[in-house]
C-alpha cells in the first residue's frame, strides 16, 4: 500500500472509531432507560442537579428510548463495518459500507427535497404539533414536565410567547386554573426574574412578549442562521461523500485476483 492508501485507511478507521463508541453510547443509555429509568434519572440528577427525567411522562421517555436505540444501532452497526474493514483490508466490508453510507446520503437529499417542496405543508403541521404540545404545559412547578421545561427554554431564549400569541395558553387546563395571562418566561427579565412583578397577571408590549409567537421567532432564527445551517449540511455531505469515496478506493486496493498466471521462460537442458 502506497501513502495515500495509508492516509485513508487510518481515516476510516478514526472516523468509524468515534463513530462506534458514539452510537455504542447511544444505543447503551437507550436499553437502560428501557430497562430501568429510576437509575439513570437518579445518575442525571446527581450530575446536573435536577430532576427533569423523573417528572417526564413515561410515555416522553419511551419514545425518546426508542429513537436512542434504533440510531445507535444503525450508527453503532454502520460505523463498526467501516472500521473492520478499513482495518482488517476487507473489500466486501468495505463496499458494503461505501453503499450504505450512499444510501444515507441519498435519502438525506430526499429529506431536503421533500421540505422545500413541501415547505407550506410543513410549516402548518409544524404550527399544529407545537400547539398541540402546548396543552399540557403546566401551571406549577410541582407539575413541571418535558413539555413545560422545554417550551420556558423556547421563550426565554427567543423572547416570545405561545406559538402564535399568549392567547395558546388557554388550550391548557393546567394553565388556565393558575389564573395568570402567561408565564413568567413570557416576561422581560432583569438579573434572570420578570422587570415587572405584575406581568403574569397583566402582560403589556413593555413587560413581556406576550403579542410575539414562538413560530416565527423560531423561523426567523433559522432564516437568520440560515448560512450555518447549510454550511454544517454541506459539510456533513461533504464528509460523507469523502467517506464513500475512500471506502470504495480503498476496496480497489484490497483488491487481488484470485488466479495470477507467470510467464516462465522455459529451461532446456542439454
Amino acid at each position: 500500500m502506497g501513502c495515500a492508501s495509508q492516509c485513508a485507511k487510518y481515516f476510516l478507521c478514526f472516523f468509524n472509531f468515534v463513530f462506534f463508541v458514539a452510537g455504542g453510547a447511544a444505543l447503551a443509555v437507550g436499553i437502560w432507560l428501557v430497562a430501568d429509568r429510576s437509575s439513570f434519572a437518579n445518575l442525571v440528577g446527581k450530575v446536573d442537579q435536577t430532576d427533569v427525567l423523573t417528572k417526564t411522562d413515561a410515555d416522553v421517555i419511551r419514545m425518546i428510548a426508542y429513537i436512542l436505540i434504533v440510531a445507535g444501532t444503525l450508527t453503532f452497526v454502520v460505523s463498526f463495518l467501516g472500521y473492520c474493514g478499513a482495518m482488517f483490508e476487507s473489500r466486501c466490508l468495505l463496499c458494503v459500507y461505501g453503499v450504505l453510507i450512499l444510501v444515507v446520503l441519498v435519502l438525506e437529499c430526499v429529506v431536503v427535497g421533500l421540505a422545500f417542496g413541501l415547505n407550506e405543508d410543513a410549516g402548518e403541521a409544524t404550527r399544529d404539533i407545537l400547539k398541540s404540545t402546548i396543552k399540557y404545559y403546566a401551571g406549577n412547578a410541582d407539575q413541571a414536565e418535558t413539555v413545560t421545561v422545554t417550551w420556558d427554554g423556547i421563550m426565554t431564549q427567543l423572547h416570545c410567547c405561545g406559538v402564535e400569541s399568549y392567547l395558546d395558553f388557554r388550550e391548557s387546563a393546567n394553565w388556565t386554573a393558575t389564573g395568570k395571562l402567561v408565564p413568567e418566561a413570557c416576561c422581560i427579565k432583569e438579573n434572570g426574574v420578570p422587570k415587572e412583578p405584575s406581568c403574569p397577571l397583566s402582560p403589556t408590549e413593555a413587560n413581556s412578549y406576550y403579542k410575539t409567537g414562538c413560530y416565527k421567532a423560531i423561523v426567523d432564527a433559522i432564516a437568520e442562521n440560515a448560512a450555518i445551517a447549510i454550511g454544517v449540511a454541506a459539510g456533513l455531505v461533504l464528509v460523507e461523500i469523502l467517506v464513500t469515496v475512500l471506502a470504495l478506493y480503498l476496496a480497489c486496493c484490497y483488491w487481488r485476483p484470485q488466479h495470477v498466471y507467470r510467464c516462465v521462460e522455459p529451461s532446456f537442458k542439454e
